[in-house]
């Protein structure tokens, strides 16, 4: 797995400016592939969960994440349960809809 994760040249990708940190794919792969207890899966999700796949607080899915994708799913096939669930889920998190508002019922 760590030669897969290496062969991309993760700064290559493009994203926004400022959100998208190409370090931290490589990083949040590596760490999720050999996490064995979910403290390092959860820091796995925190790298690629805050700037490496996606950008978490605007919901914003970076075309690193395509790339990420079949490595993601070779993790969750065959690694530990804590980083099998990490995987499934984009960057280790939950994946969260953008906020919408939705009108409050009036009273009636």
């Amino acid at each position: 797995m760590p030669e897969r994760i290496e062969a991309v040249a993760w700064g290559a990708v493009p994203g926004p400016p400022g959100w998208y940190e190409p370090e931290r794919v490589a990083s949040g792969l590596r760490v999720l592939s050999g996490a064995s207890n979910l403290v390092r899966a959860a820091e796995a999700g925190s790298l690629l969960g805050c700037g490496g796949i996606v950008h978490d607080h605007s919901g914003t899915v970076f075309p690193a994440a395509a790339l990420a994708a079949p490595l993601l799913l070779d993790i969750a096939r065959r690694g530990h349960p804590p980083n099998r669930g990490a995987a499934t889920a984009v960057g280790g998190l939950p994946v969260t809809p953008p906020r919408r508002s939705v009108p409050r019922p009036t009273g009636g």
